[in-house]
């Protein structure tokens, strides 16, 4: 069988395993709705707690949690009536409201403002600031003149989470030079703990504001009435439920159980900021301090193909896009010069599923990292590259968020630069062990060894591979390894729009069993061996086996369908994380160093790079690249 013919039955649907419960994912706002309902179902029942589903502000222990509602509702009131007065009021006060709880706002508001001695007409819109893209409502707002002519935006988040990037990238379109940002919400306090949270973290969305020029004017911690609140409504469900307690509803009290016991430990904290929109960006200070940040929401591939090909000196390659970023669900962070600018940076991830230390984890490979090269003005804070680098380490990597870790290949000179700004650690050095002309026979057991193509529409087969993933992954128990099973080998190899360049082999023993699964590829002068599956104790026969194997038949199947007229090469090489090469016995095989370290995140809390030092299995086919 060819090798075209043994992987062209390949399934051509990569399905995720992972399902991170991202704070800005469909399956976060799904629950976030069935909990409304829940509250609602237990609040509703009583006129005074119609609509109201934030937390209360109490003042004493005897307040009721609908006055305690009514008095955090008031004090919103308060806040905005600061900037209504504050202002010189020219025309129509405009405010924008994001969240069901604010109903009750927008009709105290009205009524505060007929009181006021000169009482500046008031329009209130429902917005959609939150979420990976903007509602219908606040889609038709940011492309009407309404655009940077909102004075005031608040935006709930008591019993939601919200995506921070989306919400100040909206919010600042959407703002006056000027205008008030209103948040409210939960967040995470404590992310020391490797433990994921759907809650936004507190020191990102201070970075974060600061970042897309917004500053603090008002930060109240409302944590103790935020636990009292929680308190009475354990007790108004426990009322009002009568006996019906349904699955939801069970849920909802669960979660608030926990939200009380990590608000009381300082884990997570409730508070209610104001954020100043600033005037004119300071362009001297901080490179593109006007640019629009977006995710892989905000544009279509082809918009950032100019982007790619100014950067990498190459052709976009659409299908290697769709490969990663849509099959893949990769991840981004992008910066435009202004709304409707061009892309002008872009940093990227690969997510992955892995073994870390012996139990499963998410990392991400950041990739696609790219600055137009006349905007490379800088490489300080103030830089495009730091920034988008920066959000992006927020969003995805860390303790807390949906990738423990993160991993790379960075040249020395950009690893240098990332260190320098605090972005990341080095946790090992790539290096490649080439293994030549082997032409002695080997032992008995090596020379019964026999090679043979992998087979993707044979279960049989692929169960193989599931075993031999097993038996390789015990050996990682104390190391980090990126999972290499059946659903992986088909997303990375044989779903890959170029994967004719790689051939897959088994290699196998005298009585045909599944020694190790080989992936090669070739290189410029050499084989290179992208991945291998096998256990740790079979790793250096296999190479061993395989190089003689290439010297022997180099013009024969199974090493000749990539050759075409050339010479074929004969060499192997193995490119490899420098921790393991102890763990390899190959005596005659020279070793050098590629130029390329292995980075962890130092910018958001997560694993110490001096616990991940030398731990990574990283080969050739761990790059997006190759």
């Amino acid at each position: 069988m060819t090798d075209h013919q043994s992987q062209a039955s390949a399934p051509q649907q990569f399905v995720l395993r992972r399902r991170p419960s991202s704070y800005h994912s469909a399956d976060a706002h799904s629950r976030e709705e069935a909990k409304r309902g829940a509250i609602a179902a237990v609040l509703g029942s009583t006129e005074s707690f119609k609509g109201k589903y934030h937390y209360g502000l109490f003042a004493n222990g005897t307040q009721s949690l609908s006055d305690a509602q009514a008095a955090f509702t008031h004090r919103l009131v308060e806040l905005v009536c600061a900037q209504l007065a504050h202002e010189a009021v020219a025309g129509e006060f405009r405010i924008g409201i994001d969240g069901a709880s604010l109903a009750s706002f927008a009709s105290e508001m009205k009524q505060a403002q007929h009181a006021h001695e000169n009482p500046a007409p008031i329009e209130i819109i429902a917005v959609g600031v939150v979420g990976e893209t903007p509602t219908a409502s606040a889609a038709n707002i940011e492309a009407s003149a309404v655009s940077e002519k909102m004075d005031c935006l608040l935006v709930e988040g008591s019993y939601r989470s919200i995506d921070q990037l989306g919400v100040f990238s909206r919010a600042r379109r959407l703002l006056k030079p000027g205008g008030l940002l209103i948040v409210f919400g939960e967040f995470l306090n404590d992310d020391s703990a490797v433990e994921h949270s759907p809650l936004p973290n507190l020191s990102s969305l201070i970075q974060l504001a600061e970042r897309l020029n917004f500053s603090i004017a008002v930060a109240e911690d409302h944590t103790q009435s935020a636990l009292r609140s929680i308190e009475l409504f354990a007790k108004q469900a426990q009322l009002n439920a009568f006996g019906n307690e349904n699955e939801t509803l069970t849920l909802v009290r669960d979660e608030l159980d926990r939200a009380a016991q990590e608000l009381a430990s300082g884990k997570r904290v409730f508070k209610l900021y104001t954020f100043t929109k600033g005037l004119a960006p300071a362009e001297s200070d901080s490179e593109y301090a006007a640019a629009e940040y977006g995710d892989r929401a905000s544009f279509q591939p082809a918009a950032v193909a100019d982007l790619f090909e100014r950067s990498f000196g190459h052709a976009f390659d659409a299908e290697v896009w769709h490969w990663k970023y849509e099959l893949g669900a990769g991840r981004c962070v992008v910066a435009r010069a202004n709304a409707e600018g061009d892309l002008v940076a872009h940093y990227g991830g690969a997510p992955r599923d892995i073994c870390y230390f012996g139990r499963p984890a998410l990392a991400i490979q950041p990739c696609d990292v790219m600055v137009m090269p006349e905007e490379r003005t800088r490489y300080g804070r103030g830089s495009l590259f730091f920034k988008v680098a920066a959000t992006f380490l927020e969003r995805e990597i860390g303790n807390t968020v949906d990738h423990l870790l993160g991993f790379g290949f960075p040249n020395k000179k950009t690893m240098r630069l990332a260190i320098r700004l605090g972005l990341y650690e080095k946790t090992d050095d790539f290096v490649e062990v080439r293994v030549s002309g082997i032409t002695e026979p080997g032992s008995a057991v090596e020379a019964a060894w026999t090679l043979a193509d992998f087979d993707a529409a044979d279960s049989a087969q692929r169960d193989e591979l599931g075993a031999l993933w097993q038996e390789m992954q015990v050996d990682f128990e104390n190391g980090i390894i990126g999972v290499r099973d059946w659903e992986y080998i088909s997303y990375r190899y044989l779903q890959h729009p170029h994967r004719a360049r790689y051939s897959l082999r088994w290699l196998r023993d005298s009585a045909g069993r599944a020694m190790a699964l080989c992936v090669i590829k070739r290189s410029a002068d050499a084989w290179l061996l992208m991945d291998i599956v096998a256990p740790l104790a079979t790793v250096s026969r296999a190479l061993t086996v395989l190089a003689r194997a290439l010297v022997k038949g180099a013009r024969e199947e199974p090493f000749c369908t990539q050759v075409g007229e050339n010479e074929p090469p004969s060499d192997l090489l193995l490119w490899l994380t420098k921790g393991w090469l102890a763990r390899l016995d190959m005596p005659n095989a020279a070793v050098r160093d590629l130029g390329i370290e292995i980075p962890c995140n130092s910018w958001n809390p997560g694993p110490a790079a001096s616990l991940l030092y030398g731990k990574w299995w990283l080969t050739a086919g761990d790059m997006d690249f190759q």
